[in-house]
């Protein structure tokens, strides 16, 4: 494929990831509020005991698996298949795969980062898929690391597209809980304006989990070019 050809696949995985977006919308929404109140668990722990320590254990234990089985919601609604609201869930009976491969995954990346932040974009960007793996194949750890960074060769410049739209999405848009302090007194701040209400559900509700959905695209074309498909199991009945 040239480049020409990668160019036009990372404007699909937008373009359609919107339309996935549309037509989940009822599949999703239930998932992203239940996933935003779990996270917002993190923020009480921190304000209930003036620390990050039992945050921790509760971000591991819950947070962590949650967000690597979301990566399964996604990949079905862009394959089609019936997402199911418990696919939220399905990090949890590979638990210590996920959070192996979910801390590698972090792990890998600030290694990167410290030695300048290019470095640390394309570990991100060569595993980046190694959590997917997880839930929609059930690989191993070495596995999923291999797997991602083999269908990941040749398109780390696009997928960076999407990377950084994230970001800034992250960056820039307002949030209704944020913590100040330092980092042995941390201070969880709330803000209900409207105009950070309605920014921070845009930012959950509709733009993150739109480029999910784009990276679950991406993920998908990228295992059939690399000749290894998803599984029919995989493909919706799961």
């Amino acid at each position: 494929m040239d480049a020409l050809d990668k160019d036009k696949a990372a404007f699909f995985w937008l373009t359609q990831g919107w339309d996935d977006y549309l037509s989940g919308l009822l599949t999703l929404l239930p998932v992203l509020l239940v996933q935003y109140i779990f996270s917002a668990g993190t923020f009480y722990l921190i304000d209930r005991f003036h620390s990050f320590v039992p945050a921790l254990p509760y971000m591991l234990l819950v947070v962590t698996p949650l967000t690597t089985g979301s990566a399964l919601v996604y990949i079905h609604l862009t394959r089609g298949g019936p997402a199911r609201f418990m696919d939220l869930f399905s990090a949890f009976p590979v638990y210590h795969r996920a959070l192996a491969v979910s801390l590698g995954l972090g792990l890998l990346t600030f290694g990167g980062l410290l030695m300048f932040i290019i470095p640390g974009l394309i570990i991100y960007l060569t595993f980046c898929f190694s959590e997917y793996a997880v839930v929609d194949r059930g690989t191993g750890i070495k596995d999923s690391f291999n797997l991602s960074r083999d269908i990941t060769e040749g398109w780390k410049g696009r997928l960076l597209v999407i990377f950084s739209l994230t970001l800034l999405v992250n960056l820039l848009s307002p949030d209704i809980i944020s913590l100040g302090g330092t980092l042995s007194a941390p201070v969880v701040k709330v803000d209900l304006k409207g105009w950070q209400i309605a920014g921070c559900a845009l930012k959950t509700l509709v733009f993150l989990p739109w480029l999910n959905l784009a990276m679950a695209r991406a993920y998908n074309l990228l295992l059939i070019l690399s000749k290894n498909p998803p599984a029919a199991d995989s493909a919706g009945t799961q």
